[in-house]
């Protein structure tokens, strides 16, 4: 039986819980006494509640384990750190974004940082189960966790809390290695390139999500709030051949070229950021003909229906920053058809033939200077 008073596991984690939320988001925390329990892979994954957000922890060792927050306390910490405050309604329920997890990391990884200080101080035995964890990425689904987590025993600590002076009410799991860094399975740990592989299996079947930006434009307020249906916007020709490809931070990472395929609006993705406008060049009975309007306004309806379809676009080339003159090739021949020309150039060298010889034309250098 521990002495009374003495540190524990359970007694540092509930501290380190409510410290965290203070030093990371100002967020008032009141956590219940941790309960420790031993368990497997599959009764804990079944167990984990819908929508909750589930971060991978990585340790030493190749170790790894998880942290879970329950939708309320995520939402409490999003909250705090974006409106200042935790709101009392209760949290709608959605699947947690990308965004939600590195909103939440910090207090995770300050939680472990704590738990790890004051395991090291109070000399806990179970100190090498409890240091050098600290959040990873998030799983987007329970079946990753058994794609990612070896299958050997675990020791969670499932904490409820009090979040924002009763605002909401939430819960926390932190699940460790059992027996700690390497002491699984024989001491064999998780094979790194299982790790990679079982990884690359989750990720291979999430959804990137990607902005295509035609053009930016500042527009004083007045204008804004007079713009109504059938309004023009002005946009410059070459935006249609470089659209910018966003990430979800608004980072440009590649450049587009609109068009269509199979008669739906399309982008050709290929032209890194960065990299000069693919220009396309539209003959004048094909212009439409907003493109003389005053201002060069172009309504992108009518403008869109002249884009060439991009099936038949045909390849961009190689447009890698690594090229070199020596990829490009010799230059071939300079094939010209000249077509209807073909009669005026004949008629042209008849005319030559007869051009008498200048060969008896005095040199230049004998006809001095006056």
């Amino acid at each position: 039986m521990p002495e009374i008073g003495a540190p524990t596991a359970t007694r540092i984690l509930r501290g380190a819980l409510m410290q965290a939320g203070e030093d990371v988001a100002a967020l008032t925390i009141v956590a219940g006494q941790p309960e420790e329990t031993r368990v497997t892979l599959d009764p804990m994954v079944e167990g984990i509640e819908a929508q909750a957000l589930m971060c991978l922890l990585e340790g030493p060792q190749a170790a790894y384990g998880l942290a879970i927050l329950d939708p309320q306390a995520m939402a409490a910490l999003i909250e705090v750190q974006t409106t200042g405050r935790v709101g009392t309604r209760p949290a709608d329920a959605r699947a947690p974004t990308r965004t939600d997890a590195i909103m939440c990391a910090d207090f995770i990884d300050r939680t472990l940082e704590l738990l790890e200080q004051g395991a090291t101080e109070a000399e806990l035995d179970l100190l090498p189960v409890l240091a050098g964890f600290r959040y990873a990425l998030a799983l987007p689904e329970p079946r990753a966790i058994s794609l990612t987590l070896p299958d050997i025993p675990y020791r969670q600590f499932s904490v409820s809390l009090d979040l924002g002076r009763g605002a909401k009410q939430g819960k926390i799991d932190v699940v460790l290695p059992y027996d700690g860094p390497g002491r699984g399975r024989g001491g064999a740990g998780i094979d790194p390139q299982v790790f990679t592989e079982a990884l690359g299996d989750v990720v291979g079947t999430t959804t990137a999500r990607l902005l295509g930006t035609l053009h930016r434009i500042e527009l004083p307020l007045a204008e804004v709030a007079a713009l109504e249906v059938g309004s023009l916007v002005p946009i410059p020709k070459e935006a249609l051949s470089h659209v910018a490809i966003e990430d979800i931070d608004g980072r440009t990472i590649m450049r587009g070229r609109l068009g269509q395929q199979g008669g739906n609006r399309a982008l050709r993705i290929g032209v890194p950021a960065g990299a000069g406008a693919v220009s396309i060049a539209l003959e004048p009975q094909d212009r439409p003909a907003a493109l003389a309007a005053p201002g060069g306004m172009i309504p992108l309806e009518d403008t869109l229906g002249g884009m060439p379809d991009l099936a038949d676009a045909g390849h961009l080339g190689d447009t890698s920053d690594n090229m070199t003159m020596e990829d490009m090739g010799e230059p071939g021949p300079l094939d010209l058809d000249l077509g209807a020309h073909s009669d005026g150039l004949e008629a042209l060298s008849d005319v030559t033939d007869d051009v008498p010889d200048l060969d008896d034309l005095p040199d230049l250098a004998s006809l001095g200077t006056e």
